[in-house]
């Protein structure tokens, strides 16, 4: 993408992240009203998420169009070769640092009015961490569309020479991968978002904590009764008298 809209998208982007990793994913309808989960002591998970996304999937978008076609970047606007590669490593990090600087910039303004953070107080904040830098990013690219259409250097855009439209050639083929590429990592760590642990360490389907029940007290064990102790009559045999002797007739 170009190079002067990058860091606005990025932030853009981080605000979205925000949103969606305030959306309660156990609770139906939770995209359509998201309560944020800000309480103190939250995990680092999902800003740990957004930053791998913004370090891995943003950075080398932006990357790309720095390295392989920087004239366009710069909307054919300067001469990149007198650009010292400083400048390129410079925006590249501040791309990187767009992300999760929206999503803490989104996650701080919900939370900002105290209390809990309601649906409406979420679509504020998306609506001024997303939609304004989204709009200003498309006020520059419409304004600057007819050079952003054009595949060539900047001597060529200047003299008007040798330059061809991007559809159809390699940097409008680069253009649909690159933006497939994010599409599919945004979708990625959204979902990764929304199916993370709950914090407190609660599964999803769990019920909620409340006040333990009180133990009923069982009934004891019955009390096992003592043996009793054997005769100490000597047995008597069948056919045997007192002594041992028979007691059979004759």
């Amino acid at each position: 993408m170009p190079a002067f809209v990058a860091p606005l998208v990025g932030f853009a982007l981080g605000a979205l992240l925000a949103w969606f990793s305030a959306a309660a994913s156990h609770r139906p309808g939770a995209l359509r009203a998201a309560e944020p989960r800000l309480a103190s002591g939250a995990p680092d998970r999902p800003l740990a998420l957004v930053s791998l996304f913004a370090v891995l999937v943003f950075a080398p978008v932006c990357a790309y169009f720095l390295v392989f076609a920087p004239d366009w970047s710069f909307a054919y606007l300067v001469d990149t070769r007198q650009i010292p590669s400083a400048v390129d490593l410079v925006l590249l990090l501040l791309d990187a640092a767009s992300v999760p600087a929206g999503f803490v910039a989104a996650q701080r303004f919900a939370a900002s009015a105290g209390g809990r953070p309601t649906a409406q107080r979420s679509i504020r904040a998306l609506a001024v961490f997303a939609g304004a830098p989204l709009a200003i990013a498309l006020i520059a690219v419409l304004a600057l569309s007819r050079r952003l259409a054009l595949d060539g250097t900047y001597r060529q855009v200047e003299g008007d020479f040798g330059v061809h439209p991007i559809t159809g050639g390699p940097l409008g083929y680069a253009l649909l991968w690159m933006h497939t590429m994010l599409a599919a990592g945004f979708a990625v760590t959204v979902s990764a978002l929304l199916r993370r642990e709950p914090p407190g360490g609660a599964q999803k389907g769990e019920p909620p904590a409340g006040p333990r029940p009180r133990a009923v007290p069982s009934a004891p064990p019955p009390a096992a009764e003592p043996p009793r102790p054997a005769s100490t009559r000597p047995q008597r045999r069948l056919g045997l008298g007192k002594g041992g002797r028979s007691n059979r007739p004759g």
